[in-house]
């Protein structure tokens, strides 16, 4: 019942602002869908999900799931299309939906919705659907979750610096998410496409004072500028 108020009181809410929302939408650094799909945790996604994306479960068709499950599916591979196509008020109506039919979102689902939002520079938007569903239970947020936000406040222009670090400490005390490489790799990439050494320096530093190892991704993100590439080698033993 909880799910299903939340869920119908976002979409007064989102009508006015999936109209009105208008940040600049220039990718910095895109978290891959395919790796959103590898975190998704229990649901249906897991269920119906195959190497090329959604499937059917294994062993059988529709027929091994209920009513509500199919639902689920199909409303999100219609959000995995809403991503691609950076269709943000599409998503959300989407996932309305699914609360007006009393059936419950997964994690899969309402990251794709909020990537959605983000992909599509509504990052007004992908807030409100994170206080909607995330911040008020619906589904407990996990590390890709916050790293969509903060992707979607470094596309701001200029880029929302202090509410993408903001989230690092917000994640663990809040929602109980510990920030890895995968967070950290699309902040040090941004540091990297602007030429901020400084912020990438203290971020590196934060890396190394809170053991988050690097992984091999790391590197890569900032490659194009030695400067920030050798600091990281030197302080996280790259």
């Amino acid at each position: 019942a909880t799910m299903a108020t939340n869920m119908t009181s976002m979409a007064a809410r989102f009508s006015r602002s999936a109209a009105s929302s208008s940040h600049a939408s220039r990718v910095s650094r895109s978290v891959p869908f395919a790796h959103v799909a590898r975190r998704a945790r229990a649901g249906v996604s897991r269920a119906v999900m195959d190497g090329a994306g959604l499937g059917t479960a294994a062993g059988g068709g529709d027929e091994l799931l209920s009513e509500a499950e199919v639902t689920l599916r199909d409303v999100t591979r219609k959000l995995v299309d809403c991503r691609r196509r950076k269709a943000a008020a599409n998503a959300v109506d989407l996932l309305v939906s699914l609360g007006r039919a009393g059936i419950e979102p997964d994690l899969f689902a309402a990251t794709t919705c909020l990537g959605a939002c983000v992909a599509s520079g509504k990052q007004d938007l992908a807030l409100k659907v994170f206080e909607e569903v995330f911040q008020k239970g619906v589904v407990r947020p996990d590390e890709v979750v916050f790293a969509e936000l903060i992707r979607g406040h470094l596309m701001c222009d200029p880029p929302a610096w202090p509410r993408a670090t903001a989230l690092l400490s917000r994640m663990r005390e809040q929602h109980d998410v510990t920030p890895t490489a995968l967070t950290y790799n699309i902040l040090l990439a941004k540091c990297a496409d602007d030429n901020e050494l400084e912020r990438a320096e203290e971020l590196v530093d934060r890396m190394a004072d809170d053991d988050v190892a690097p992984d091999k991704f790391t590197l890569d993100a900032v490659k194009k500028r030695r400067s920030i590439r050798s600091y990281a080698k030197k302080m996280l033993m790259l």
